[in-house]
């Protein structure tokens, strides 16, 4: 068998299902290979060890019994927005370090019910927003892992757990798992549940699943969504695929280039692929993102801001602050242009399989930036799921993403989608992050051998420039203290809609949207009934 650590989701549950593996011995191995590379990429923010070795006890009893569920003994790495029973929900904020959490989110609940086991709390930016965490990226440590979901990136792509949940509310799944050489995947809008997760924007919102390779995203997808997605559903049927200029025109040389060669590998796979445009202006897209956002964020945030003001991050106040001055109008007109722009997406993605972009316009950038939401901002407004996959590297040996968006409510076709592609372009070797083996003592010989230079760490090879030296690593807290925690503020519940404009002033766009998936725009009763007191609304 390959290295425990090195086990997709998939292989885990095989081996498990056919006794091969003990969930203890794959937890150790995991706890032992965070011990080991955590102080150089701090991807964790809390560890529950002795909790995640107690639960994998019960999965291997439950496995004897032949209880074995479909993401049995699977370890899995939470955002730390999220909510897991008996853990900090810190999200990055100094006066939420010792509040814990009463109960599982419901999709970590989900997760649990189908075997899985909470290894922990990766780290996210705080409050899901764009002030970097102190993550690395496996590949480059002086790189940014992305945002907001850094930690989760990082923990996948350093093979310290096979998934991860993570959140998007403009790039932060997408954008991440392209930096660290990850499949990340967004579904599409209220998938699931978020009642146990700290909002940032209401209606931007989603919960997201990172790992490395399609087949466990849909794993995990399932487990959480309680469906039962056919990846070889298109097997013998290639694919129609748009590929969009306008990202190509904003994409950095390297990252056009990757994407051309990707479509050119996709046609001789048997895809059709043809260059299009979006139905919509994209930085009319991008402004409509930009209002709702801020307006949205300040509303979640603005009271606490007040209080805890120096515990803010500097790029998320400042989006306090002009959300706060945001007119009511700009908001209205935000939220009718919000139901044009899906109504023409969802036109124009029903008569293809998906579009084709670049995941991120370029490779991951330095540490003192989460990276270009640009990309994947479009996709958070209107809902539609997305996915990148990783297909390639740059000169610099930095990953490139490819991805692939499908209309609302697509989301069992997007991942079928996504296993072809992945099936024709193949997929990139995880960082080397593996100390070099020792070499055996040279035979003498009449001259001392030239002093050779030392060897570097393939995650270090470029380093971080001498003005900008790295953090002191901070040790992932433990998760058995049973502080009180500090109830978060009161929200106020999420602006109606309006009522929409006549057909004529909406003529761009007249197929209505999938009936099953509901409207981004729309308020979510449902999750706002399910939510814990101390947490904001939803929508």
């Amino acid at each position: 068998m390959t290295a425990l650590y090195d086990l997709t989701a998939t292989e885990i549950v095989r081996h498990v299902r056919a006794r091969e593996l003990s969930a203890v011995d794959l937890v150790t191995a995991l706890l032992e290979r965070i011990a080991r590379l955590e102080p150089e990429i701090e991807a964790w923010a809390t560890l529950g060890a002795d909790e995640a070795l107690a639960e994998a006890a019960e999965r291997d009893r439950a496995a004897e019994a032949g209880q074995i569920g479909p993401l049995h003994g699977v370890p899995i790495g939470v955002k730390d927005i999220i909510d897991v029973a008996g853990m900090p929900t810190v999200a990055g904020f100094a006066p939420y370090r010792d509040r814990r959490a009463d109960q599982d989110a419901h999709v970590v609940a989900r997760l649990r019910a189908a075997g899985a086991i909470i290894l922990g709390k990766v780290h996210t930016t705080q409050f899901a927003h764009a002030d970097p965490a102190p993550t690395k990226n496996p590949w480059n440590a002086a790189r940014t892992p992305g945002g907001s979901s850094a930690g989760s990136a990082a923990a996948v792509a350093a093979r310290m757990v096979p998934l991860a949940l993570g959140t998007q509310t403009a790039g932060s799944v997408v954008r991440p798992a392209a930096y660290c050489g990850t499949v990340g995947f967004k579904p599409s809008y209220n998938w699931a549940s978020r009642q146990g997760v700290i909002p940032l924007a209401w209606s931007l919102d989603h919960v997201g699943l990172l790992a490395r390779t399609v087949e466990d995203i849909a794993l995990a997808y399932d487990a959480i969504a309680g469906t039962q997605t056919d990846l070889a559903a298109r097997r013998d049927t290639p694919p129609r695929l748009v590929l969009l200029t306008e990202f190509l025109e904003r994409a950095e040389p390297d990252v056009r280039d990757h994407l051309l060669d990707v479509a050119d590998r996709l046609r001789a796979a048997g895809a059709s692929v043809e260059e299009g445009a979006l139905p919509v202006d994209l930085d009319l897209w991008l402004a409509v993102h930009r209002v709702i956002m801020q307006a949205e964020v300040a509303a979640v945030h603005a009271e606490q801001c007040a209080r805890h003001p120096d515990d803010y991050g500097k790029l998320l106040r400042q989006e306090i602050e002009v959300g706060q001055l945001i007119p009511a109008a700009y908001l209205l007109t935000a939220a009718r242009l919000r139901r044009r722009i899906a109504r023409a997406v969802d036109t124009a993605l029903g008569e293809v399989d998906g579009y084709l972009l670049p995941s991120v316009s370029n490779a991951a950038p330095r540490r003192n930036t989460t990276g270009d939401r640009t990309f994947q901002a479009p996709w958070s407004l209107v809902g539609t799921p997305a996915i990148t996959l990783p297909t390639g590297l740059n000169s610099d040996g930095l990953p490139l993403g490819t991805q692939l968006v499908a209309r609302r409510g697509q989301d069992a076709a997007l991942l079928a989608l996504a296993a072809w592609c992945a099936q024709a372009l193949g997929t990139i070797a995880p960082p080397d992050l593996e100390p070099p083996a020792e070499e055996p003592e040279p035979e003498a010989v009449e001259q001392p051998a030239a002093e050779e230079a030392p060897v570097a760490d393939a995650s270090t090879e470029e380093s971080a420039p001498a003005e900008e030296p790295a953090p002191e690593p901070a040790a992932p807290r433990e998760a058995a203290s049973d502080a009180e925690r500090e109830p978060a503020p009161a929200d106020p519940e999420p602006a109606a809609a309006p009522e929409e404009e006549t057909a004529a002033a909406e003529a761009t766009a007249t197929e209505p949207a999938a009936p099953d998936v509901p409207d981004p725009g729309a308020a979510n009763d449902a999750d706002e009934a399910e939510e814990t007191p101390e947490r904001p609304a939803e929508s």
